[in-house]
């Protein structure tokens, strides 16, 4: 839940509280967050709910409901926040929100595809410090055998050093 909307339920701003309720199912008509929305202000208000009074429109069949009737309907729900009205909204918005639920659903497996791909498996994790070790202690050893060859006593204790820490490194992840 949004900051906002637990700071509007606090001061008791009802009008705040309906439009944000209203507004909510129109950024993501899958009511996830509307549903714990609405619990949450229906607990700190007596008074969220109006009686419901006529509709000024005319109810279309499911078959022609567009963004127009929903914003009819939404509009309507703003000047009269009855209970009736309310559930009537959330069935067009399940009808003409289709389109933008498949997308949310979309965008939500995707972000959870890109975050368990920055979280790599234990066994990976082990087999990438493996191979870090391992090729830390190759360099030393490359290091050790051209510092030999050239004749280069500083390379040679460097790569020595470099391979011996190399070394310690797979001994010490071999044990965890």
């Amino acid at each position: 839940m949004k900051q906002t909307f637990i700071e509007s339920v606090k001061s008791g701003d009802v009008e705040e509280v309906r439009l944000a309720l209203s507004n909510e199912l129109l950024l993501d008509p899958r009511g996830k967050t509307f549903a714990e929305m609405l619990n949450y202000a229906k607990a700190n208000f007596s008074n969220l709910f109006e009686e419901n009074k006529e509709a000024g429109y005319e109810v279309l069949p499911k078959e022609q409901w567009d963004e127009d009737f929903l914003f009819t309907v939404k509009n309507d729900l703003d000047s009269n926040f009855s209970v009736e009205k309310l559930a009537f909204y959330q069935a067009v918005i399940e009808i003409v929100g289709k389109d933008k639920m498949a997308s949310l659903d979309e965008e939500d497996k995707k972000t959870k595809m890109q975050t368990s791909s920055h979280h790599q498996p234990k066994g990976k994790a082990k087999r990438c410090k493996r191979t870090v070790s391992m090729s830390v202690a190759t360099g030393g050893a490359v290091l050790t055998i051209v510092g030999l060859c050239v004749g280069k006593t500083l390379l040679t204790l460097v790569g020595g050093a470099v391979l011996i820490g190399g070394v310690l490194i797979t001994i010490n992840d071999s044990r965890k």
